[in-house]
């Protein structure tokens, strides 16, 4: 991994930028060529990617890229002060911040005009948490503003029936084109994504209040317990082994005859209908630590029958025999996600088989990932957005370091 690694740390000085309009801290971004923009998922993990890089290549060789431990942490910090700085009086944060380009002011016009789109992906509580801990002091952090933040969550995108969570729309949800979020109706999407990472943002938020002795940790951890649950209970699915995102559109039409109203005698009593698409997020609860032993175990064969899933680069983000699976290159938004790798997919499913201790199939996938990016090295002196899971072709964006950073983890 040497080439990598001398790859990572010749760029890793694109990703810092100095405060600009409307954005007072210093921040990173996905890559080199990036404009002045702050995104929420992908400033989490550049950030953790950073994180890492200290940890694994040690204070004396990032200083000698320039990257000095204090630096790293003006930025790191600086990244989470904008979003909180950003936080309206209902605790409601953008996915994003932009000083200039396509999307400056966008959130603010928007919730302007009344238009209730997703806020800040579920990233934020963790990553307080890891540069808290990577600064060794949490007194900068406002705790009563995270929890603001997550109150919003459960005031807008929370569903009482099932005790999951749902995305306002498909505008900027990370994973562009997931196939049960895009194009569909409003409020509808229980996402496994979404349910997963919620899950460690509450146990995050609950490790900070408890950092900063206030009694509230309790009642996150509980809220945390209870989307655990959820989960289990209604995104599971025994038959399959696998998890999957949920349909909460019910539609009663209400119909009369004679006075006698149809379907009111055996309504469903069903909370949700499950959305059987296999892609990568189905796996995030192991990630995230959700499921138990039993059911990593089924979920692991879908990683080892047919090929359909796990590629010769890795993860494909959709399965390739459903029928939303496409390896079109996109000129432009949405990104692609219905089967490229995304560095950032195999990294989790990666983190989620160490975690229940598949080593086999950890090992095949860190291989495969590291393969991939030496490819990209050798043969484009770049690393890229997204590839081809056959061949590694990339897609997209050349120069991209965010998710591909992550890879320093991965490292052996």
């Amino acid at each position: 991994m040497t080439e990598l690694k001398e790859y990572i740390l010749a760029r890793v000085g694109g990703i810092f930028k100095q405060p600009s309009k409307g954005l007072a801290h210093p921040y990173l971004v996905p890559g080199t060529g990036y404009a002045n923009e702050l995104w929420g998922w992908d400033g989490y993990w550049t950030a953790h990617a950073l994180m890492q890089m200290f940890a694994r290549f040690g204070e004396g060789e990032m200083a000698r890229a320039g990257i000095s431990r204090e630096r790293a942490a003006a930025h790191i910090k600086g990244c989470i002060l904008n979003f909180l700085a950003a936080e309206a009086e209902d605790g409601y944060i953008p996915v994003m911040l932009a000083s200039e380009g396509l999307f400056e002011g966008f959130f603010a016009r928007e919730r302007g005009r009344g238009v209730p789109h997703n806020q800040h992906l579920p990233f934020l509580c963790r990553f307080a948490l890891e540069a808290g801990e990577f600064l060794g002091d949490f007194s900068w952090l406002d705790g009563e503003k995270l929890i603001q933040y997550l109150r919003y969550y459960r005031e807008k995108q929370y569903n009482a029936r099932t005790g999951l969570y749902v995305w306002q729309d498909d505008v900027m949800i990370g994973m562009d084109n997931n196939p049960t979020v895009f194009f569909r109706p409003p409020r509808c999407s229980a996402d496994i994504f979404l349910n997963s990472f919620l899950y460690v943002e509450f146990c995050a938020l609950a490790r900070i209040l408890e950092v900063l002795q206030d009694a509230r940790a309790r009642e996150i951890q509980a809220h945390a317990e209870a989307l655990k649950a959820a989960i289990n209970a209604e995104m599971w699915d025994e038959r399959d082994g696998i998890y999957y995102s949920q349909d909460l559109s019910f539609y009663n039409g209400g119909c009369t005859v004679k006075g006698v109203t149809l379907h009111e005698a055996l309504p469903p009593h069903w909370k949700a209908m499950p959305l059987k698409v296999r892609f990568w997020a189905c796996f995030l609860p192991m990630y995230a630590g959700i499921c138990d032993g039993r059911q990593a175990e089924k979920m692991c064969r879908h990683l080892t029958e047919n090929g359909d899933l796990f590629a010769r680069c890795g993860i494909r983000t959709v399965a390739a025999n459903e029928k939303m699976y496409s390896l079109a290159k996109s000129a432009g938004n949405p990104s692609n996600w219905l089967g490229a790798i995304w560095t950032v997919a195999n990294f989790c499913v990666w983190k989620g088989l160490c975690r229940y201790r598949k080593t086999e199939l950890a090992e095949r996938l860190r291989a495969a990932t590291e393969a991939l990016l030496l490819e990209n090295l050798r043969a484009h002196g770049e690393l890229f957005e997204s590839y081809h899971p056959d061949t590694g072709e990339p897609f997209m964006h050349p120069g991209f370091l965010s998710f591909n950073l992550l890879a320093v983890e991965m490292m052996q």
